[in-house]
This record gives structure tokens, sequence and C-alpha cells, in this order.
């Protein structure tokens, strides 16, 4: 690529379905900004996912797949984006989520017009197979105290500066923070005194069925668990505050899957 595009979408996959992954990047192609690259690094897929890593590169050129030989989870794949991204900021996306047609053009231009934010999030349309189903929506200037219950950014629909996700060290690639990645980066770059913002308006289609709550293991739960506490003594919570956040993930882990998608469900129709 002769010229570097001013927004590089970084995306770790790992057997991703086919007709998820063609939306996304459809998605993508259909943008109102157009000075993109996608960055995809295929983490270890079998050969059928990496037949459709290989068919999502050919939509358009602006996609640039890499091929690692084993799977070494999203945060060392992400590092490998980083490292291959051409752009100044780089947005995050995952390959079963959508990217509405106004998002890279509107954090682009948010970023461009506040220097001081290091980071921009948004709000997400919650998706499944029928259709938009839900919202998520994100404090607009979290504070150490939004981290208590969640991450208080979708990671998915958040564009970096490159200066700030470097320098604060991107993501860990330690096992003890796998499916967690995203919310131990927020911990460390809220720690080191980063602040990023929150739009209101929903700029992505976030996938969430019942499959995404059946991979909350209980070992993911305790993974997130752990995480709490470490984070919530990196930004001086007190230690009742910490205590409490990390009941949350272990008395989860304790309600079978299905009761859990059942209430998200009937609390976001009844929202």
């Amino acid at each position: 690529m002769k010229n570097k595009p001013i927004v590089s979408v970084i995306m770790g996959s790992y057997n991703p379905q086919w007709d998820k992954l063609r939306r996304g990047v459809e998605s993508l192609r259909r943008q109102t900004f157009q000075d993109w690259e996608l960055v995809l690094w295929d983490d270890g897929s079998s050969p059928e996912g990496a037949m459709a890593l290989e068919q999502a590169a050919s939509l358009d050129p602006r996609v640039r797949l890499y091929h690692g030989r084993e799977n070494r989870g999203l945060g060392f794949a992400l590092n490998r984006c980083v490292q291959k991204a051409g752009g100044k900021y780089l947005a995050r996306m995952d390959d079963d989520d959508v990217s509405f047609p106004h998002r890279l053009e509107i954090q682009a231009r948010f970023l461009d017009t506040h220097p001081q934010v290091p980071w921009v999030g948004s709000s997400a349309l919650l998706l499944d197979k029928e259709g938009p189903w839900g919202r998520l929506d994100m404090p607009r200037c979290p504070t150490k105290l939004d981290f208590l219950a969640h991450s208080p950014y979708i990671h998915p629909s958040v564009m970096f500066r490159r200066e700030a996700l470097e320098n604060g060290g991107g993501y860990s690639q330690s096992q003890q923070y796998f499916g967690c990645e995203d919310y131990e980066l927020f911990f460390r770059l809220h720690a080191q005194g980063y602040r990023g913002y929150n739009l209101s308006v929903p700029l992505l289609g976030y996938w969430e069925d019942g499959c995404s709550y059946q991979k909350r293991t209980p070992s993911r739960r305790l993974r997130e668990a752990r995480l709490r506490w470490i984070g919530c003594r990196q930004l001086g919570l007190p230690v009742p505050l910490g205590a409490w956040s990390v009941l949350r993930p272990l008395a989860a882990a304790m309600v079978p899957w299905q009761v859990l998608w059942q209430v998200k469900r009937r609390g976001s129709a009844s929202g």
C-alpha cells in the first residue's frame, strides 16, 4: 500500500462464520469515510475458517490478511494487527459485528477535533439472527467507579489514537486475561491517567445471542473476577467496592447461561 490510510480497522479472528464476517466487511465498504484499511489476523483457524478469511480478503483490496500458525488469543492477534497497521487511528471491530455507515467518519472527526481524547467509543445496538433486539449505552466520560459493574467501553466500538494504544502497552497476551483482554486494557489505561469518551449515538451493531452467553464459562468468570480485583486496586478503589465487583462474575458463574440470557433479553425489552 503506497499511501497510509487515516484509519486502520484491526480485527483478530479465529474460525469465523462466513455470513457474519462477510456482513462485517461489507459494512466497512459502505462507510461514508473511505480512507480505511482492514488489518485482519487469522489466529490459527481451521482450514474452513481460514477459507472464510481468504474470501473476506477478496472482497476489497483494502483488506490485508495475515496468518498466525497457532491460536494465541485475541490479545496476541490484536498486537500483531497494530504492528501491521498504517493508520494514525486504530478502530476495533469483531468478526461478527457491523459498523454503521457513518461510524468511521464520526469517530475520526471527533478525534480530529478533540486532540486531548485518546480514544472514542459509542453506544451499540444489540443484534442476533432476528435483527436488533436491544441497545447498549455507556457513560460519556467514564470514571473509575464505572469499572465496578463492567467495562465502561464497548471494545469493538472504540477508535484509538495509535500513540495512546502503543504508549499504554498494547494488549495483554497473558492467558490469565483470555476473554477479558479489553477490560484489562481499559483498567490499565485509566490507571495510567488516560481517559476516553463515549458517543451516545449507536455506531455499532454488536452481536449478542445465546451462544455469546454460553461462551462465558466458569473459568472465564474466574479470570474476570481476578482481573476485577487487580484492576480495582490499580484504580485505588476502596476494598469493599472492589470486593463487590469481584463477586459479580463469581455469582454469575453459578447461574445457568440460559437464565442469564433470558434475564438480559427481558431487561432490554423492558428498558
